[in-house]
């Protein structure tokens, strides 16, 4: 491994750290009360910065405070798609013989149906909605965008 590819690592296990703190809304005081002493806010601050070396010990309880698996500090953080609304013309997806379509859609109905949206012919989603897709459907973001791009789904903010 290249000392520039471990350097990039090193960055991303900073950011994480950070990314997945503010993810549950902690403050460096407050997960560090949740760490009863474990760790203090300055030095979780210190690692989120990349001031302080973390050791393997620190790493692990730092998995175990947000309750993720120590590798997850290490994963790049997941590009989602932007904060967005977009407006979707069901009578141009339900008549769709792609199968990637036809997740989106069955995904649609849920949404329609947990809203009380009885008109459903256009939904209006949010990115957040929009987000959950690749749960839901077992589909990748870039899977998703083109569907979004094939049927000319109109986006606003």
């Amino acid at each position: 491994m290249t000392t520039i590819h471990a350097q990039a690592q090193i960055e991303n296990l900073h950011t994480r750290m950070r990314l997945i703190r503010e993810s549950r809304h902690l403050t460096l005081v407050a997960a560090a009360k949740l760490s009863h002493g474990e760790i203090s806010a300055i030095a979780l601050g210190s690692y989120e910065r990349g001031d302080r070396s973390v050791s393997a010990r620190k790493l692990i309880a730092i998995a175990q405070l947000y309750e993720v698996p120590v590798t997850e500090l290490f994963e790049p953080p997941k590009i989602y798609m932007p904060e967005e609304r977009i407006s979707i013309d069901l009578r141009k997806i339900l008549m769709t013989s792609s199968p990637v379509a036809q997740k989106i859609t069955e995904v649609i109905r849920n949404i329609s149906r947990m809203r009380g949206d009885w008109n459903r012919e256009v939904i209006s989603l949010r990115a957040h909605d929009i987000n959950n897709f690749e749960l839901f459907t077992g589909l990748t973001a870039a899977e998703i965008k083109k569907v979004i791009i094939e049927y000319g789904f109109p986006r606003s903010k």
